[in-house]
């Protein structure tokens, strides 16, 4: 794939943030491949050895695992922009634990481990990258277990409304409860209250 078939977006990620040169950017494009994904299509399931990563050019997913008693618990929601991988899977080569699911229809660009892995020794910039990319992941995970810790699901809502405005025209209710870790029944009568505030 050439870099002008990218999303201005990706483009502006590693040629002016990470300031790849133009012969750069066109050889990391030319790793990736395109993969269309269905409404309700699975990228991932529980089991799978994750080998790749994939940025998400146009959709939504969800990311979810599921107990020993049969309850689905989301992790988080990937729209445009975002990576999509099981990375404990990813980087242990170990079987993932994860599900990723297209919530509409999906277009990906994917790029396999082994060849991001050689795109991180032949620019350099790469590796910078990555360690900026991981401590905010780090950092996002952390803040997502504090909320569902320590917040209230009042906090929870207003936080992901605050994020993700356009989060309810384009993700099932059912899936948006998950993610607070309350009841749909609730998550009515939270929004009901909040917005005859």
């Amino acid at each position: 794939m050439k870099g002008r078939d990218f999303p201005p977006l990706f483009i502006d990620l590693f040629t002016k943030t990470m300031g790849m040169d133009e012969q750069e950017f066109e050889l990391f494009c030319s790793h990736f491949r395109e993969m269309t994904l269905r409404k309700k299509d699975y990228y991932l399931k529980e089991g799978s050895i994750t080998n790749a990563k994939a940025y998400v050019k146009k959709g939504c997913s969800r990311t979810f695992v599921i107990d020993e008693n049969g309850k689905e618990h989301i992790l988080f929601f990937a729209f445009e922009d975002w990576w999509l991988a099981d990375f404990e899977s990813y980087h242990s080569g170990n079987p993932g634990k994860q599900y990723v699911q297209a919530l509409e229809d999906m277009e990906l660009l994917v790029i396999s481990k082994q060849d991001f892995a050689k795109m991180e020794t032949e620019i350099s910039k790469m590796r910078l990258w990555y360690e900026v990319k991981q401590r905010k992941m780090n950092i996002a995970m952390i803040n997502r277990l504090s909320e569902v810790k320590s917040g209230t699901s009042e906090e929870r809502y207003c936080k992901l409304l605050d994020k993700h405005p356009e989060i309810f025209q384009r993700v099932p209710l059912q899936y948006i409860a998950s993610y607070l870790d309350i009841e749909p029944q609730s998550l009515s009568r939270l929004r009901n209250r909040i917005t005859h505030k």
